[in-house]
């Protein structure tokens, strides 16, 4: 799992990992949309999913200080090769065809809701700012919710 060094590079790691869990709900959503599946139950858990990845998104958001531009980046860097961020982000997966249609992209899901949790509860540990800490352990709490209902 990552090493992180604060609090604040959790938070930015996270940030980056639910911009990302946004983005692939809305795809799907996007797809049961087109194939006019909007009265589905997949639909709606997909649809209260991605509020619920947004709250997350905020909530994180309201903790995070800000770093250094450059720092950043190497963080970025540093979370695509510990497996935590999909390199070239949710377009690249596209283009590689790992989510062209709605099975692939729950298949998907459920191995960012798994990363997600596992990096929420690692970075915990690693925190030494309680309130981080407590919205860490919080959120990856409703993403094991999250994995429970897509593997349902």
């Amino acid at each position: 799992m990552m090493q992180i060094q604060s609090a604040q590079e959790a938070l930015f790691i996270a940030i980056e990992m639910e911009r990302r869990a946004v983005q692939l709900y809305g795809r799907a959503l996007s797809l049961l949309r087109e194939q006019g599946r909007e009265a589905e139950p997949l639909f709606a858990m997909l649809l209260k999913t991605r509020a619920d990845e947004l709250g997350h998104l905020e909530q994180f958001k309201s903790l995070y200080a800000g770093m250094e531009e450059a720092l950043e980046r190497q963080l970025i860097l540093g979370a695509v090769s510990n497996g935590l961020l999909f390199e070239g982000g949710l377009m690249e997966a596209v283009r590689k065809g790992i989510l062209k249609d709605i099975p692939s992209m729950l298949r998907y899901a459920v191995q960012e809701e798994e990363h997600a949790a596992a990096a929420y509860r690692s970075f915990a540990l690693q925190c030494q700012d309680e309130k981080a800490k407590e919205a860490l352990l919080s959120i990856a709490s409703e993403e094991d919710q999250h994995l429970h209902s897509l593997k349902e």
